[in-house]
């Protein structure tokens, strides 16, 4: 009797320590699946659409199109350079060059995602289009063409206007008629009595101008108001510099003028400490400052800014970057050893 009772509390003993030593696994078990679930349960992080950029042509060209560089107005009324592709068609590429800019709920809608808006009146009609062998476009519209809302919006037309036309190699000045004769000035004043050339677009006006300053062309990057960033050329007026590519870099430096959302796309600090120009090639070195940039996005910007201001000099047709004067290792742009192409495109749209 006894040794059966030793048995049965032995047999006890043994479920308990079993029992026992199964808690530690289940609880450690448990206490992971709770972990999880805390995790899955936590308030989902909201995505964070990161703007893109018009700098990369994303689609193959459609057949039957040219890439022609339109211009565009932005909110700020800066002009603003696109390149899309445009049909070839039976009215000739630079009427539809010139069709692509005319205000129609049709492209309102097109461009809207870019936050920029046609540049000329709607109902505007091209009557007819003759580019001589010299070099001189001569452009009749109706009367529509004279239909713009403010002195601006009709600067800002005109300019945009010969600007595409003159990104034709055949085309080198515009002269515009209205129902085929030629007046003098438009509603608001802009003259058009003689033939125009592309000249100071986004002209930044100095607060005194003298006889010894002199023009130059800078871009900088700006996010508007759709879902892409674009670069803007600015005219900047300059002065004391022998150096024509030095002006520019310096003026570009120089950052943005305010309350037009441009962005400066270098590192606070940064110097320029020369630029030399030997066949064809740029030469620009800068203080290390350059450096201090936080993401490839922001290197880009700044690589782009930089070659799209040294792209509007004939002479140049490549850039390298030094840094200190010195070259940096593992990096393909900024002190790179390589040399970088001038864009052909300042912003693309597909």
């Amino acid at each position: 009797m006894k040794d059966k009772s030793k048995l049965l509390f032995l047999m006890l003993c043994i479920v308990i320590l079993f029992t026992a030593c199964s808690n530690p696994l289940t609880s450690l078990r448990e206490f992971f699946n709770k972990k999880t679930a805390a995790i899955d349960d936590e308030p989902a992080v909201e995505e964070v659409l990161l703007e893109e950029d018009l700098s990369e042509v994303s689609l193959e060209q459609p057949n039957d199109t040219r890439a022609t560089v339109l211009y565009y107005k932005d909110e700020d009324n800066l002009l603003v350079p696109v390149m899309r592709y445009i049909p070839k068609g039976d009215m000739g590429i630079a009427k539809a060059a010139i069709k692509g800019m005319i205000y129609s709920p049709e492209l309102l809608e097109d461009i809207k995602p870019i936050g920029l808006l046609p540049t000329l009146p709607v109902g505007t009609v091209i009557n007819g289009a003759v580019i001589k062998e010299d070099g001189l476009a001569i452009i009749d519209f109706n009367e529509n063409f004279l239909n713009f809302n403010t002195a601006e919006g009709e600067a800002l037309g005109v300019k945009a206007l010969v600007y595409t036309l003159a990104g034709f190699p055949n085309i080198k000045t515009v002269q515009i008629k209205i129902e085929g004769e030629t007046i003098d000035e438009m509603p608001f004043g802009t003259v058009i009595g003689s033939p125009l050339k592309p000249t100071e677009i986004n002209l930044v006006k100095p607060e005194k101008m003298d006889d010894k300053m002199s023009k130059v062309m800078v871009y900088y990057q700006k996010k508007g108001s759709g879902n892409y960033s674009y670069f803007v050329p600015l005219t900047k007026v300059v002065s004391g510099f022998t150096n024509s590519g030095e002006a520019a870099m310096s003026a570009l430096l120089e950052g943005p003028v305010p309350d037009l959302g441009l962005r400066n796309s270098f590192p606070e600090g940064t110097k320029l400490l020369g630029l030399e120009v030997n066949n064809g090639i740029a030469f620009v070195n800068f203080s290390d400052d350059i450096l201090n940039i936080s993401s490839l996005t922001e290197e880009r910007a700044m690589v782009k800014a930089i070659t799209l201001t040294l792209g509007e000099f004939e002479s140049v047709s490549k850039v390298r970057i030094f840094v200190n004067g010195q070259t940096i290792e593992n990096t393909e742009n900024i002190g790179g050893k390589d040399y970088i192409d001038i864009p052909v495109f300042v912003n693309f749209y597909e």
